[in-house]
Order: C-alpha cells, then sequence, then structure tokens
C-alpha cells in the first residue's frame, strides 16, 4: 500500500513536470528568421559588387545569436519588436576553417518584431563597403594591366591580359605555364605605402581560375631588399571563384616603409601535363 502511495505520488509529479515542460514550451514558439543570399550595393571606384559573403554572424538586441551560413533559416526565441545586425563572413585564404567578420563591409542592420508563432519572416541582407575603407588600386584589366613584373626573371612567362575567359567584363590577367616554363611569378610595378604596418587590416580581394594550384603572397620593400613572403596557397578550379588574403600580420611582422605589392605565382608541375593557365580577375587591396 505504501508502495503504491509513492508511486502514484512520483506519477503525479512526472505529469506535473511534463505538462509544465508543454506549457513553457508552447510559450517559448520561435520566430523564423529567413536569411536570403547577400545583396552587394556598389560605390564609386570601388570596382567589382562581386563578393562571396557565406556566413551571417547574427545578433538579435545585441545578443549574439550565432554564425548562419547565408540562405538559410535560423529560430528565434522572443517577442515585440528587436534590432538585428548582420556582419558579413567570409574564408580567409582559401580556408574552410578559417570564418572571418569582414571588417571593411558595413553591418546590416535592420528591425523586426518576433511573434511567439512560428511566423517567418523574409531577411535580404544588404552590405556595402566603410566609408572607412580604403583602395591601394582596384584593377578589373579593361584598360590596364599593373601587373608588369616579371619575378621569376624568365623571358618564356609574363602576365598578358586576354579575352579567352573573364570573371566580369571582357578582359581578365593570364600566367601560362608549361613543363618547359614551368614557374611563372608576377607583381605589381609600383610599391605601396598608402597603409601603416601597425595591425589594421590589409587585405588582397581577387577572382581566379587555374588549371594548377598557386600561391600569393606579398613583397616588402626594405633598405636591404625585396623580401616575398606567401601568405597562402590555391587549389586549382575550373569555376571562377572569389577569394580575400589576408596580409595583415605578414605586414605588421615587417614593419616596412618602403611599401608592398602583391605576388602571384603559378608552377606547372612537369611531365607530360599539357600547358594551362592561372586567370586572375577584379583584384583589389583594400586596408584602413
Amino acid at each position: 500500500m505504501r508502495l503504491k502511495k509513492f508511486n502514484l505520488v512520483l506519477f503525479t509529479a512526472f505529469f506535473s513536470l511534463f505538462f509544465t515542460a508543454c506549457k513553457q514550451e508552447e510559450s517559448l514558439l520561435p520566430t523564423y528568421l529567413r536569411l536570403h543570399p547577400a545583396i552587394f550595393n556598389t560605390q564609386p571606384n570601388t570596382g567589382t559588387k562581386h563578393q562571396n559573403i557565406e556566413d551571417y554572424w547574427l545578433y538579435v538586441d545585441h545578443k549574439a545569436i550565432g554564425v548562419i551560413p547565408a540562405n538559410n533559416v535560423i529560430p528565434v526565441i522572443g517577442d515585440g519588436i528587436k534590432d538585428i545586425s548582420i556582419l558579413p563572413g567570409i574564408r580567409v585564404n582559401g580556408l574552410r576553417d578559417n570564418a572571418y567578420v569582414y571588417s571593411f563591409l558595413q553591418p546590416f542592420n535592420s528591425s523586426v518584431t518576433l511573434c511567439q508563432c512560428a511566423d517567418t519572416i523574409d531577411i535580404y541582407p544588404q552590405f556595402e563597403y566603410k566609408n572607412e575603407a580604403l583602395f591601394s588600386f582596384v584593377e578589373d584589366f579593361e584598360n590596364s594591366n599593373r601587373f608588369t613584373i616579371d619575378l621569376d626573371q624568365s623571358s618564356a612567362t609574363n602576365a598578358v591580359t586576354q579575352t579567352t575567359t573573364a570573371a566580369e567584363g571582357s578582359y581578365s590577367l593570364a600566367l601560362k605555364v608549361s613543363a618547359s616554363a614551368s614557374t611563372n611569378t608576377v607583381t605589381t610595378l609600383d610599391f605601396y605605402k598608402d597603409f601603416l604596418s601597425d595591425g589594421r587590416d590589409v587585405f588582397l580581394e581577387f577572382e581566379y581560375k587555374s588549371d594548377f594550384p598557386f600561391l600569393v603572397g606579398i613583397q616588402t620593400h626594405l633598405t636591404s631588399g625585396d623580401f616575398l613572403e606567401y601568405a597562402a596557397g590555391i587549389y586549382a578550379t575550373q569555376e571562377w571563384k572569389k577569394m580575400y588574403i589576408n596580409f595583415t600580420d605578414l605586414v605588421l611582422a615587417s614593419k616596412s616603409t618602403g611599401g608592398y605589392r602583391p605576388v602571384f605565382t603559378v608552377t606547372h608541375p612537369g611531365g607530360t601535363i599539357d600547358p594551362g593557365n592561372l586567370y586572375i580577375d577584379n583584384i583589389k587591396l583594400v586596408h584602413y
């Protein structure tokens, strides 16, 4: 008899907890935010609008909700009008696990009305460069080519503009390599001195497709000579892709006052493999 009474009490307690949990769950229905692909607003003298915003760093009323892949739906608990902020996330140096808030773009700020009713609200994040973002150069190869210095010192290799393929417009830059002329390394005529070596972000944006893996680096001009250090190795791809290379740490370590210039190096693997090209378009050297 005593055991039955204990079981009844235990059942009653369990049922009460279950009912309370269900009531709480019902009262905490989320509102769903459908985060559409990013819209990029163009501005004068900032080059292409092509960006690759892969992640949204979402804040609701200044509280971090999470890092959400673009074009996804996220549930948010709350009720009433809430401020939202979405920071644009990129992948740096071609590394899938190197997620990074791209500081040169303005966050997207708006407000939503949460209802605890399982409704879905469509959000179309829009981004543009901050006013503080500065560009050492923007090169789309439509009317010019500043990558005219051949660092590999081989007369058989160079970088030429061509119309076979382009990420945008009619022209892109091509670096051709073959088994007999296996390494092609090019950079700009000028060293750029319009940013400081104090830890502020310095990035190289560009679009590319390539028959072979290639390297991206920066050459530093010092009184003792010019020094090249690579920041990233990039895999081959037959489709145009957007890349963001972080030069910040390399610039900070060098402390140069003589300037910097970006470098591309592509190498043929040798043997009987056919000649191939690295194509580059829409290059921007951006900094604060």
